[in-house]
Parts: structure tokens; sequence; C-alpha cells
């Protein structure tokens, strides 16, 4: 900060510095990279490249899974429900949203039809690194003069 005539202004350098782009990405490069080979469960769904057939088969899938789970937990609550309530902490099982989740189930893996998100996210972790690499490195206007 500059004192000039009693008011406090920002130098220039100050305002170089806060005017800095904002990064709207998850973050760096490692970010996607860990991601692309390192996906949690649910997020190896949108970055597994499936093609159009599998996008609409493996939503119903998982809803298959998910019923066909629940149907266990009810089957163990009805044989015991003492050992019921310390498998799964709760006191009966509570029925899932299926809605929900075939909704949810889907876009996860609309995003993967041809390797879409991973291809996006790859796009955004090379545009992170270009622009990052431009505000290390301005241009010099000294090579351009002859």
């Amino acid at each position: 900060m500059i004192e000039k005539k009693g008011k406090w202004t920002r130098s220039p350098k100050e305002e170089v510095e806060d005017k800095k782009p904002i990064s709207i990405s998850a973050g760096p490069v490692d970010k996607v990279i860990e991601l692309a080979f390192n996906p949690s469960r649910d997020k190896i769904r949108e970055v597994t490249v499936v093609d159009r057939m599998q996008g609409r088969l493996f939503p119903q899938i998982d809803m298959i899974n998910m019923l066909l789970h629940y149907c266990i937990e009810i089957a163990e609550y009805r044989q015991n429900k003492e050992l019921y309530q310390q498998k799964y902490g709760r006191d009966r099982p509570i029925p899932p949203d299926a809605m929900d989740e075939f909704l949810f189930r889907t876009a996860q893996w609309q995003k993967s039809i041809a390797g879409r998100n991973l291809d996006r996210a790859i796009d955004i972790a090379l545009a992170e690194t270009e622009a990052k690499a431009e505000m290390e490195e301005p241009y010099d206007t000294d090579k351009w003069e002859k």
C-alpha cells in the first residue's frame, strides 16, 4: 500500500497480483490425472469409456444391484433383528429412492458415452496448464523489437 495525500492506494504490483484469474476447475492437472487413473467407485462410472448401448444398460444394472441388496437386507432383518442392527447400525431397512437413484446413475453413465467426461476433464487440465504457463511467462516485448 502507498500513502498519497492521506489516502492509502494500492501499488501497481498489488493490483496485478489481485487480478490473477480464478480457476473454475476442480484443480490442477494432478487432480485430473488422479480422477482418470484412481477414480472412486462412483466416479469410475463417469470416466469409463462406454458405448451408447452400455450407457443405457449400465444404469439398469445398477438399479437391479441396488434393489437386490435391499431385498437381502430385508431378509436379514426378518431372520434376526438384533444381528441386523449390529451389522447395519439401524433398527430396520430403509427403502431406497429408486427413481432418484436411477436418474443419478443414468446421468453418471451418460457422461461416459464415448469418453466425453474424460475428454472434457483432460481439456480443462490442458487449458489450465496453458493459462498457468502464460501467467508465469508473459509475452516479452524485448524479443520482438529489432
